[in-house]
């Protein structure tokens, strides 16, 4: 009889008997895999609370679990370990220790929006993937990933001057997450460009990324949204305060 799920249980959690008869009857194999019983001791009661918490993961009590985020997830086709609706669950019964085990992946969703537009309870897939990710960087579970520090040499960019310009954010979070500018596909991409583009177009784009040059009359917009990102980002904290604060005290109503 085939294991329903079977993805999801740990294999080290599966055993099997190369050679096993009981009462005359051979069930070698398959035929004799045993599950051994999964025991939770560390629930987190507050987990949901603390997605919820976080921008992205508001409507995550929806979930009925369906599984139309995880049938239509991009990064699941290629790698079947990626599950939403599976961390979903987890999230939503307290198991944080289980959602521990898979963080190494949990950042790698691509915002495809598959999910959110296949998801028939509008919980928002892709933004409680992100709201997971995050969650897990702001307890200190994960070191920061690849796909924040593009978000945050993005929003810097933008903060600062008003403008993308595309080399300087390459560069940058090149820096950021010590990788080397010399890699084959960036030779090949300027390579194209000098022999591609007009003289005076490339000469611009070189300027621009030694002067970063800025919109006019910026700074008072710049200065909006960086107050604007500063009380967002201390409102989260404070969220995330107020659920720890309301599972000590045990006032439900505060969270």
């Amino acid at each position: 009889m085939p294991i329903h799920e079977k993805s999801l249980i740990r294999p080290e959690d599966l055993h099997t008997h190369d050679e096993l008869v009981i009462d005359g009857v051979d069930v070698s194999g398959h035929w004799s895999t045993f599950i051994e019983s999964r025991v939770v001791s560390d629930y987190n009661e507050a987990l949901q609370d603390e997605i919820e918490a976080l921008p992205g993961g508001e409507y995550i009590h929806r979930c009925w679990q369906c599984g139309s985020c995880t049938n239509s997830c991009t990064v699941n086709a290629i790698n079947p370990d990626f599950n939403p609706r599976y961390w979903i669950y987890l999230i939503r019964m307290g198991m944080e220790s289980e959602l521990l085990r898979d963080k190494d992946i949990i950042w790698q969703c691509v915002s495809c929006n598959k999910c959110t537009y296949a998801c028939p309870r509008d919980v928002f897939p892709e933004g409680v993937m992100k709201a997971t990710a995050h969650w897990l960087e702001r307890k200190g579970h994960t070191s920061t990933s690849p796909s924040t520090h593009f978000d945050t040499v993005f929003t810097e960019q933008i903060v600062a001057t008003g403008k993308i310009e595309e080399s300087r954010t390459i560069r940058r979070f090149f820096q950021r997450t010590k990788q080397s500018l010399m890699q084959d596909w960036m030779i090949e991409m300027v390579k194209k460009m000098v022999s591609g583009l007009p003289v005076g177009l490339l000469a611009r784009m070189g300027l621009a990324t030694l002067v970063a040059p800025k919109t006019k009359d910026w700074s008072r917009a710049s200065a909006a949204i960086q107050e604007y990102i500063d009380e967002q980002h201390e409102k989260q904290g404070e969220a995330l305060d107020l659920v720890k604060l309301a599972r000590q005290t045990g006032d439900t109503k505060a969270a």
